[in-house]
């Protein structure tokens, strides 16, 4: 599910000075005029909330991006902190050769995953997950395992940008979310295992009952 109000959360200087700059390079690039940065750059500092930012920027970025700037303050405090998977260059990587690797339950979703499905699968349960982003950049580098997205109803998975591999590509999740439901842009390369997306089944369901009916912890296997 995602943030609840993600769009009305206040923002700070760090996130409006990031919006200026990267209309000031849309500019330089020829892709606002004089006018239309002057009109901008006045929205970018009378901004008060992410949901202000974004119609600033939608036209010049793709989203991933656009969620970085709205973003700026809380993914630069999380990489100061050290923690992998809050910049594109640190991503949270989950690696799975001889055990499976599964997260399930309310984890924390950083907005950079990595995958290894080496010699095992890696499974993600994204059903009760905390989500910190409204895209997540999930990259797959292909093995012998699967890597398998498990997704609540509403939600999108834009897997056009794997490269196949021998395995397959399976996704049943629509391309694009239901209104402001998160997004998950899987790319990378497949191999011989299978890079599934899908909703969760009866199984699943049947897991995450017993979950429940133990507290509803998080369950990671590593």
């Amino acid at each position: 599910m995602s943030t609840p109000d993600s769009g009305a959360i206040r923002i700070g200087h760090a996130e409006r000075e990031q919006a200026v700059e990267t209309l000031r390079e849309a500019a330089a690039d020829g892709r606002l005029t004089l006018e239309e940065l002057d009109g901008r750059i006045e929205g970018a500092l009378a901004a008060r909330t992410r949901d202000d930012l974004r119609p600033l920027l939608a036209d010049l970025l793709p989203p991933t991006d656009v969620e970085l700037v709205v973003n700026t303050a809380a993914l630069q405090a999380r990489q100061r902190a050290g923690e992998p998977g809050w910049a594109w260059q640190d991503p949270l990587v989950l690696t799975a050769r001889w055990d499976d690797v599964v997260r399930a339950g309310p984890w924390e979703v950083p907005p950079f995953l990595e995958l290894h499905p080496v010699a095992s699968n890696v499974k993600l349960n994204f059903v009760d997950a905390r989500l910190t982003s409204e895209i997540v950049d999930v990259v797959v580098h292909g093995g012998a395992g699967d890597a398998i997205l498990i997704v609540p109803d509403g939600w999108g998975a834009d897997v056009s940008r794997v490269e196949k591999g021998l395995g397959t590509i399976k996704s049943v999740v629509d391309t694009r979310p239901v209104g402001r439901e998160p997004l998950l842009v899987v790319r990378g390369k497949g191999a011989l295992g299978t890079i599934k997306v899908r909703h969760p089944n009866r199984f699943d369901d049947w897991q995450r009952q017993r979950r429940l009916d133990k507290g509803g912890g998080i369950y990671a296997k590593n």
